[in-house]
């Protein structure tokens, strides 16, 4: 979760978290106006996480200890608040009792809140990590090995291959050098390649597009790729919408 995130997702806890603990106390306390419960427990769970926010340059710690620390500046802000406004805006005798209940709801509603994002950042991380290990597993094919027509064997470095293509149950791979022979299908190919490079214009071909000169329709309005030695590949249907943005 992103910075940005971090912090709506606080805010909105808190907004949420304190107006319902607001509502649950006017249950037992109807003697005291919801409008006033709504006021100490804004004020004080929003000064709380606000002096979390602020202190930090709007980052939200994930240290609980320095939650604590900051969260009792923000009580006492909010204390001031809550003590000053109440009687002001609702001409009510506010009771210590009531800022208590303010400060340990407002500390439990921060707490809830740093486990919940500490939570989302460790499988973040974990997914991160998940994603390396991935990708280690997966390196783009650079190599093939390969036999020419006497059967002798050469290594075949993939940015010298013009296209591969199906012949029964063996694969062709053409180069600016000449024409060998490997036995792995056309759709392992297409896994290990990089697709940058390497695209599948047809089940049984497999192009490189550096070696590409155009792309257009033939005379029975077929689309066909065009290499620069004049070679031309045909693209099947399936294949077609690759070239739209080309």
């Amino acid at each position: 979760m992103d910075k940005d995130n971090k912090k709506s997702f606080i805010i909105i806890a808190t907004l949420i978290f304190n107006t319902l603990i607001a509502l649950l106390l006017s249950m037992t306390m109807k003697q005291v106006p919801i409008g006033v419960l709504l006021f100490i427990s804004h004020s004080i769970g929003l000064s709380i996480m606000a002096s979390n926010l602020l202190i930090v340059g709007g980052q939200y710690t994930q240290s609980i200890g320095k939650i604590v620390g900051y969260g009792l500046i923000g009580f006492v802000v909010g204390t001031v608040i809550a003590f000053g406004g109440v009687p002001i805006l609702f001409g009510f005798e506010l009771d210590y009792s009531l800022v208590m209940i303010g400060l340990f709801f407002g500390v439990i509603g921060l707490v809830l809140a740093w486990l919940y994002l500490n939570g989302l950042e460790s499988q973040e991380a974990l997914d991160k990590i998940k994603q390396k290990l991935s990708g280690s597993n997966t390196k783009k094919l650079l190599w093939i090995k390969a036999s020419d027509a006497k059967g002798v064997v050469f290594l075949v470095h993939t940015k010298d291959i013009k296209y591969f293509q199906s012949q029964d149950k063996y694969t062709n791979i053409y180069t600016q050098d000449g024409e060998y022979l490997i036995n792995t299908s056309i759709k392992q190919l297409l896994k290990q390649l990089d697709k940058d490079y390497f695209w599948g214009i047809h089940r049984s071909t497999i192009v490189n597009l550096k070696f590409i000169s155009k792309v257009s329709k033939n005379e029975a309005d077929k689309l066909m790729v065009y290499l620069e030695d004049e070679t031309a590949l045909s693209v099947s249907r399936n294949y077609a919408s690759l070239f739209k943005k080309m």
